[in-house]
């Protein structure tokens, strides 16, 4: 029974070690590349200043809607990275119904479809999450719950 006890705590503790705690500014990211809605590889690499990033519908949606009236080409020129973590989404929404309509916006989405290079991306439920880089450092998180605090953040106005 106390064996039992013990190995119950280690299991319990050893499973927390394991949970990556999300990034924090200061951080390093690795480089790393993702393929958008049309399955063309972006980057994350030295030159990437912002990461949008979303994890749920509502985050997305944030995002698409502060995003829509932007120029052609505004994310590429100003280095920002929209990423999207579509692994908890069903096959077949995404597949025929997510990502179809991601195609109808003029900048790319990158897609993280296992969750394997976000997992530790910091995020909110109903928000969106920026952060901004230098060099591959982290320097700043926010989260954003507006269309009008993102176009604010990104200069958009």
């Amino acid at each position: 029974m106390k064996t039992q006890k013990a190995l119950s705590i280690l299991i319990l503790l050893f499973s927390q070690a394991i949970y990556a705690a999300p990034y924090a500014a200061g951080e390093q990211l690795a480089a790393f590349t993702l393929h958008d809605q049309y399955d063309k590889p972006g980057h994350i690499n030295e030159q990437t200043r912002v990461i949008l990033f979303s994890r749920d519908k509502a985050g997305g949606d944030l995002l698409t809607s502060a995003l829509s009236q932007m120029p052609d080409n505004y994310l590429s020129e100003h280095h920002i990275i929209f990423i999207s973590d579509i692994s908890k989404m069903p096959g077949l929404i995404s597949k025929y119904m997510a990502i179809p309509s991601m195609r109808k916006r003029n900048y790319s989405i990158l897609l993280d479809r296992d969750g394997s290079n976000t997992e530790k991306f910091p995020d909110q439920d109903d928000a969106a999450t920026q952060i901004e880089i230098e060099s591959l450092r982290i320097t700043n998180i926010a989260h954003l719950s507006s269309s009008e605090e993102i176009k604010q953040a990104l200069k958009l106005k």
